[in-house]
């Protein structure tokens, strides 16, 4: 991890688009913490997990275990797939690119 602390604001100042941007970081160190209070992730969650307490972390909301009970889980995925693929550049040109040709496909 210290290499990071390191590396990552030359990177910031390394890829800044102009030179008012370049200006706004400085070359200091970071700094990090380890957390020691966060509940454990369940097998096969850790992905979901991690980037949701990634989110809360970065807007400021504290992050519960018991937001993420068991009955929460499959509607997280869901709503991170979706918000991760509107994200996309191209999104709308892949949306019913079949013409709902395959619908029903994967229904048992």
């Amino acid at each position: 991890m210290e290499h990071f602390l390191y590396m990552v604001p030359y990177l910031l100042v390394e890829c800044a688009s102009s030179d008012e941007l370049r200006a706004q970081y400085s070359l200091e160190p970071f700094t990090y913490e380890r957390p020691t209070n966060i509940p454990p992730a369940r097998a096969g969650d850790c992905g979901v997990y991690t980037l949701k307490y990634i989110e809360c972390h970065a807007i400021g909301i504290k992050f519960s275990k018991k937001d993420f009970a068991k009955a929460n889980r499959k509607s997280m995925r869901d709503k991170m797939a979706v918000d991760i693929f509107q994200e996309l550049p191209d999104a709308h040109e892949f949306e019913n690119k079949d013409m709902d040709d395959n619908l029903g496909a994967y229904d048992g």
